[in-house]
C-alpha cells in the first residue's frame, strides 16, 4: 500500500470556509493573519503622477492645506500667487477654487506638473499638500471568480497585466446571523486599480485568464450634510436631519421617517438616504455613463481616426473620374434628376435621395 497521507490542519475559525475553494497557489494564504486577509491592499510607496505619454490638454494638480479643515482665504490666493513666482514654477495655464478647501492649478504639460509635485520649498513654505485627480492616472476594473482563499496581497503577487496594479480590494457582503449581529462574508467579486486611464481586456491570476469589467462607483453620499459628491470625513457643511431636512442630526428627530420624511434633495416623502430618491438614481446613472466611456475610450483614439489630409482628398477625387465605373453612375443620376424634376423644382434634399439610390442600385452585393 502507499503511504497514507497526513490530514492537513484545520485552518483558523472564520476562515475555513474560504481555504476550502482556494487552489493550491494560495497555500500560503492559509497561513496569514485572517484579520489582514481581505484588508484592501496598495503598493507601498507609490503615488500619482502623469505618465510621460500621457495625450491631455491641461494636466491638473489639486492644492489643500495640510490642516483638513483650512479654507483658503483671499491671502492665501495671493500667497500662492506669489509663490509660483518667487519659485519660478513653470508651465501653469491657471488656477481656480474647487470649493474652500481644494484650489486647482491648472499646468501645460505632464512633466511641469510633475516637478510641481515635488517643490517641497513652495509647499513647505505655504504648508500645502499637492496631489493628482485619481480620475487623470488610475482606473479600476472588477474581476469575477476569484477564489476566496486568496488574500488580497496573494492576489497581487500572482496577477500579470500589461498595466501596472497599484491596489486590490475583494468586494465583503454584510450578512446577519440568527442572532442579529452582523459580519463581512469575502465574494469572488475583486476590484483592481492600474496605474492607467484605459482597462485592459484580460488578466492573467496564476495563469488563469479572467476578463476585466467595468467598475461603477458607489454615489458618494455625506451622512453629514446629505449632499452628493463627498463623504463625512472631508466635510464642513452644516448638519442636515436625513429624516425631516431640518439643521439637526437624524437621531434627535422626532419625526415619523415613514409618514412624514422630507428628503434633503429632492423634497420628495423619504429619508434622504433613500434609494427611491430621483437624485439619487440620477447619480447613479451618471456614474455608470462615466465608466462606460472609460471602457469605450479606445475607440476614439485619434491614431484608430487619423484625419483626411487635403491631399489625400484631392488624390480620391482625381481617382474617381478616371473611373468609368464612377462617371456611368454619376451619369445615370444626373439623367434621372432632370427628367423625374422636369416639371418639379430641384432642391438638395431630392438630389441626395436620387444619387443614393443610383449608387446602392449599382453596388447592391451578389449573392
Amino acid at each position: 500500500m502507499g503511504k497514507v497521507k497526513k490530514r492537513k490542519k484545520d485552518p483558523p475559525d472564520g476562515v475555513a470556509a474560504a481555504d476550502t475553494q482556494s487552489d493550491s497557489s494560495s497555500e500560503a494564504s492559509e497561513f496569514e493573519d485572517p484579520t489582514r486577509k481581505y484588508q484592501i491592499f496598495k503598493v507601498p510607496g507609490y503615488s500619482r503622477r502623469y505618465p510621460e505619454t500621457c495625450k491631455k490638454t491641461e494636466y491638473i494638480v489639486f492644492l489643500t492645506h495640510i490642516d483638513e479643515k483650512q479654507q483658503f482665504s483671499d491671502k492665501d490666493r495671493l500667497a500662492i500667487s506669489n509663490a509660483i513666482r518667487k519659485h519660478c514654477v513653470t508651465g501653469v495655464l491657471h488656477l481656480r477654487p474647487i470649493n474652500k478647501f481644494k484650489i486647482a492649478i491648472t499646468f501645460d504639460l505632464s512633466n511641469n506638473a510633475n516637478v510641481f509635485l515635488k517643490n517641497k520649498k513652495l509647499l513647505d513654505e505655504l504648508k500645502l499638500k499637492a496631489t493628482i485627480p485619481a480620475s487623470d492616472t488610475e482606473v479600476t476594473g472588477v474581476l469575477t471568480s476569484v477564489p476566496i482563499g486568496l488574500s488580497n496581497e496573494r492576489i497581487f503577487s500572482l496577477i500579470g497585466s500589461s498595466r501596472n496594479i497599484i491596489q486590490v480590494r475583494r468586494f465583503m457582503r454584510r450578512v446577519r446571523t440568527e442572532q442579529g449581529i452582523a459580519s463581512f462574508q469575502p465574494t469572488q467579486t475583486v476590484a483592481v486599480t492600474f496605474a492607467s486611464t484605459e482597462l485592459p481586456e484580460y488578466v492573467y491570476l496564476d495563469n488563469w485568464r479572467h476578463e476585466v469589467s467595468v467598475y461603477v462607483p458607489p454615489v458618494k453620499q455625506c451622512l453629514h450634510c446629505l449632499r452628493f459628491g463627498h463623504i463625512a470625513k472631508f466635510c464642513r457643511n452644516t448638519e442636515v436631519c436625513s429624516i425631516c431636512a431640518e439643521g439637526h442630526n437624524y437621531k434627535k428627530c422626532l419625526k415619523d421617517p415613514k409618514n412624514d420624511a422630507k428628503c434633503a434633495n429632492c423634497g420628495g416623502n423619504h429619508i434622504a438616504i433613500s434609494n427611491v430618491c430621483p437624485q439619487k438614481k440620477l447619480k447613479v446613472e451618471q456614474n455608470k455613463i462615466k465608466s462606460m466611456s472609460i471602457k469605450y475610450s479606445e475607440l476614439f483614439k485619434e491614431t484608430n481616426f487619423p484625419q483626411l489630409h487635403a491631399k489625400t482628398l484631392e488624390t480620391q477625387i482625381q481617382n474617381l473620374t478616371k473611373s468609368d465605373t464612377f462617371m456611368n453612375i454619376l451619369t445615370q443620376a444626373i439623367t434621372k434628376i432632370i427628367l423625374q424634376q422636369k416639371d418639379k423644382p430641384i432642391n438638395s434634399i431630392s438630389i441626395k435621395e436620387i444619387l443614393h439610390q443610383t449608387f446602392r442600385n449599382n453596388h447592391t452585393p451578389s449573392k
